[in-house]
């Protein structure tokens, strides 16, 4: 049964790296794998992953000007709609992660993002995954458009967008 998980992780990981280029923004950050995080083995907790992703958000928004900071002045909620997580090999305690978040460019009014997690310095990914958010009033009120902060980060932002 072992044998039967190795090539639906790499048919995963190509998938990964095969998908369609599409415009986006990145930012990378470091995380250090405390002991907190880890189980009996040293190996890091499946639901860990998110938190790191959430590390990466953190990072991507100080950059560009979308941190939950920003979100709060403006009278949003940010909430999380979706998250999801691919996992190809363990964290271990005291490993230094690289996490890289990428958000893509989209027409609907949605955060779009998606990781890579690595051990610094290597090229084997660990984990990779996505989420995505919406924009609503501190009420919960969906919006179904951009806020007018947003609009004007994306349009400063639109000699940033990049292809893989």
């Amino acid at each position: 049964m072992k044998h039967a998980a190795v090539p639906h992780r790499r048919a995963a990981a190509r998938a990964v790296s095969s998908a369609a280029p599409r415009p986006h923004l990145e930012e990378k950050t470091t995380v250090l794998v405390r002991f907190n995080e880890v189980d009996a083995l040293h190996v890091v907790w499946h639901g860990h992953y998110a938190n790191y992703f959430e590390e990466a958000r953190r990072a991507f928004g100080g950059r560009y000007g979308v941190d939950y900071t920003t979100f709060i002045e403006h009278h949003l909620a940010v909430p999380v709609i979706h998250l999801h997580v691919d996992y190809f090999a363990p964290a271990r305690l005291s490993d230094t992660l690289e996490v890289t978040a990428r958000l893509f460019k989209s027409d609907a009014a949605r955060l779009d993002f998606e990781y890579e997690v690595r051990r610094k310095g290597a090229a084997a990914l660990l984990a990779t995954g996505g989420t995505s958010q919406v924009f609503t009033t501190p009420a919960g009120e969906l919006l179904l458009t951009w806020p007018k902060f947003m609009l004007e980060r994306l349009t400063a932002w639109e000699p940033l967008w990049k292809l893989p």
